[in-house]
């Protein structure tokens, strides 16, 4: 099984991610990756964009494909946004650089950045 964690730290990237997402599930299948996401930096704000529901519509029907986002608890406090505000299927972990780390070190995941 082919793993990977995609790297978003600007806001600008998220259609790309999305759609780096799509096409890598669209080769691999269903079942035939693992995919995790780690968000820091300005591109947390997603979660309190009104003008980009879809983005986030987009990530609520990814998450069915068992992707997992990592929100970086560091960013989120920094861009002044409270953990309750986002939905229930974001992970936040303490800092998005140790995640990405744990992610390539101890469980084998390839690291793309948009």
């Amino acid at each position: 099984m082919l793993k990977v964690v995609i790297h978003i730290d600007e806001f600008d990237k998220w259609q790309m991610v999305i759609n780096n997402i799509k096409n890598f599930i669209a080769d691999v299948g269903d079942n035939g990756g693992k995919i995790a996401v780690v968000v820091n930096g300005a591109a947390v704000n997603i979660s309190l964009s009104k003008t980009d529901k879809g983005i986030l519509t987009e990530m609520e029907k990814l998450t069915k494909k068992h992707i997992q986002w990592y929100f970086c608890k560091n960013a989120l406090v920094g861009n002044g946004i409270d953990f309750k505000s986002l939905p229930e299927y974001i992970i936040v972990v303490p800092a998005g650089i140790t995640k990405l780390i744990e992610l390539q070190n101890k469980e084998g995941f390839a690291y793309i950045k948009p």
